[in-house]
């Protein structure tokens, strides 16, 4: 048959399973910084990923006003054009009063392109303005240290708990504290 089990075994065998909780505590808490700071450097090369797509849409977006005001600045001249022919077909000289239709049409078909060259500014530097929010991101990601201090604590919290049972072992412990049988080299 199974012997009893004395209560100085359960209690080394409770110290030596908080030791050991102590330890995969401590153990944990170290592999969850490690992935944190991982994480953390994951998230900032998104970012600076993120900050370079803006940089190119901000450079697509110029790029695209530009076209765009040569284009309508191409439509103003067509229609500056369309309107001198219109007025020369009538026989009217391109002199007085049909001039100011002229200056009024080129006038206008500046502000246009200025307008679209204004709004493509505008789209360019918000997208700017998004990257730098992204290096902004990652700058601080990179900046992430991971903190040992909850390591730490499980390591003291265990190391306590554990003094607290080996000084309730050795009191109650009719031995005197040892865990080797009487006369094999007590360790106290």
């Amino acid at each position: 048959m199974c012997e009893p089990i004395s209560a100085s075994t359960l209690a080394i065998a409770s110290m030596a399973l908080g030791a050991a909780g102590t330890g995969l505590s401590f153990v944990g808490q170290l592999n969850q910084q490690a992935a944190m700071g991982a994480q953390q450097s994951y998230l900032a090369q998104q970012a600076r990923q993120r900050q370079q797509i803006a940089e190119w849409q901000a450079r697509d977006a110029t790029q695209r006003g530009e076209v765009a005001v040569d284009k309508q600045r191409a439509i103003t001249a067509q229609r500056i054009g369309t309107q001198q022919a219109t007025l020369a077909g009538q026989g009217t000289t391109l002199e007085g009063s049909p001039t100011d239709i002229l200056g009024d049409t080129a006038r206008a078909g500046e502000q246009d392109a200025l307008t679209l060259r204004s709004n493509a500014a505008r789209e360019a530097w918000g997208y700017k303005v998004q990257g730098a929010g992204f290096g902004a991101d990652a700058a601080m990601r990179d900046t992430f240290q991971p903190s040992y201090l909850g390591a730490g604590t499980s390591l003291l919290t265990g190391a306590s708990s554990l003094a607290a049972k080996w000084d309730m072992f050795k009191r109650t412990n009719p031995g005197g504290g040892s865990l080797l049988p009487a006369g094999s080299g007590e360790i106290y």
